[in-house]
């Protein structure tokens, strides 16, 4: 029988670079597509699609981006069921991660250059068909590597190094995907007759290049053979998808997880018009500002990996959502306490890594604990399914949050008219303390 061997610390780096690379491309849509699509007036562009509503509250760039991340969450269960069923002689997640890495970052570059660069109809139809591109190669790359942390792991603490790698990853991604408005200023400086919004394509495409080759790090220099048990699974897409929902604590961890990520969604959409409409800040602040959020963050890795071994994971997580939920409530005043602009967007940026650590981290293990009680109950190996349905209900909450910030902003995204961004965060710390009440359900 073959034993695994444990995966060495250079292959923990290179796991961490695979998330690093994904999540710089998805923050990178998250944080700059409405902000393009419809930049607020003091941006130096024009609106690229109509705002124009939809059944009266809905504006159509919202229901467009919302339909991406819907085939996005549709098409995670089939290519989970696809990965834990496939007999690759490279492995059961590897070759996924190698075919998808490249075209997800062409997709990604696409998404930001539509045939206009005015407002126009077409572009609308352009951002809906490249989206579907973006996402299903995202879903072939994200779901077989966060599969891999539950195979990997097999090790004593080793869920929790992975996830810890992953969170690493996570939140620099975070980081560099905020990047891109000051390298838009230096190419500005270098070719200052050049639009704003050419800058702006040039910045995306260095980034998300950047991420495609992070993303091929670990599918070229992780063996799936050497560092992971050897598994197969058998049940039918539907079968197992039933097996999973019907899993009482995959039911509370999922709908708690889907509405932090439907309350972080509508804050991240929002970040830069936090920082240019109600701080009345330079765009390119969000990088020194995601910059002290991550500092923040990485400092108390260390410290969530030890209180891990010492208390309840539901109780951390619990704490941690309710803490979010005062912060994201805090938003709401952003530009009016009495003190200046640049205090005010530290304060919250250092409140939010404090308590984001912990939900960086723990509810990856939380997955890969659910899934792995599951092999050894029913003996099918269905990691890529409770990680791909995990995915399912992230980009539910996602798409439901992006709809909703899209929405906040007819009711005021500009100086002076600002009201649409002051209810995202009451929103966001609704959203956080509904997480908290659901995840009480968890029996650990």
């Amino acid at each position: 029988m073959h034993h695994p061997q444990r995966l060495p610390f250079k292959g923990l780096v290179y796991y961490g670079f695979g998330i690093f690379g994904w999540s710089l491309s998805i923050n990178l849509i998250s944080v700059m597509l409405l902000y393009v699509y419809l930049p607020p007036q003091n941006a130096g562009m024009s609106n690229l699609v109509p705002q124009v509503t939809v059944f009266v509250v809905f504006n159509i760039i919202a229901l467009v981006t919302a339909a991406g991340r819907l085939f996005d969450a549709v098409i995670d269960p089939l290519i989970a069921n696809f990965s834990d069923r496939s007999n690759f002689r490279l492995g059961r997640r590897i070759p996924f991660m190698r075919v998808a890495a490249v075209p997800m970052a062409f997709f990604a570059i696409l998404i930001f250059i539509p045939p206009h660069t005015t407002e126009h109809n077409f572009n609308i139809f352009w951002l809906a068909l490249v989206q579907v591109g973006y996402y299903f190669f995202f879903g072939l790359y994200v779901i077989p590597y966060n599969a891999l942390l539950a195979e990997l792991g097999h090790y004593p603490n080793g869920k929790m190094q992975l996830s810890t790698a992953q969170s690493v990853g996570f939140i620099l991604g975070v980081v560099f995907s905020t990047i891109a408005p000051a390298v838009a200023d230096f190419i500005q400086t270098l070719a200052p007759g050049m639009a704003r919004l050419t800058s702006i394509q040039y910045a995306i495409g260095i980034v998300n290049v950047v991420g495609a080759i992070a993303m091929l790090i670990p599918a070229f220099t992780i063996d799936e053979k050497k560092y992971c048990k050897p598994a197969s699974a058998s049940e039918p897409v539907l079968t197992s998808l039933r097996n999973a929902w019907r899993n009482h604590n995959f039911r509370a961890f999922a709908m708690a997880d889907a509405a932090f990520f439907f309350s972080t969604a509508v804050i991240t959409g929002g970040l830069l018009y936090y920082v240019k409409v109600l701080l009345n800040l330079p765009e390119a602040w969000g990088t020194p500002l995601m910059a002290c959020m991550v500092t923040v963050t990485l400092l108390m890795y260390p410290v969530v990996n030890v209180l891990e071994k010492k208390y309840s994971k539901k109780k951390m997580m619990i704490m941690a959502f309710l803490a979010l939920s005062l912060v994201f409530f805090g938003i709401f005043n952003l530009g009016r306490y009495p003190v200046s602009p640049v205090a005010q967007v530290v304060t919250l940026m250092v409140l939010f890594g404090l308590f984001d650590s912990f939900l960086g981290i723990l509810p990856n293990t939380v997955v890969a604990d659910i899934a792995e009680i599951d092999t050894k109950l029913t003996g099918q190996n269905k990691e890529g399914m409770y990680f791909g349905m995990r995915a399912l209900f992230q980009k539910l909450g996602q798409t439901i949050g992006i709809m909703l910030f899209a929405m906040l902003t007819l009711y005021g995204k500009d100086p002076g008219n600002d009201l649409g961004l002051r209810l995202s965060g009451v929103v966001g710390g609704g959203l956080c303390l509904f997480a908290a009440l659901v995840y009480t359900k968890y029996r650990e």
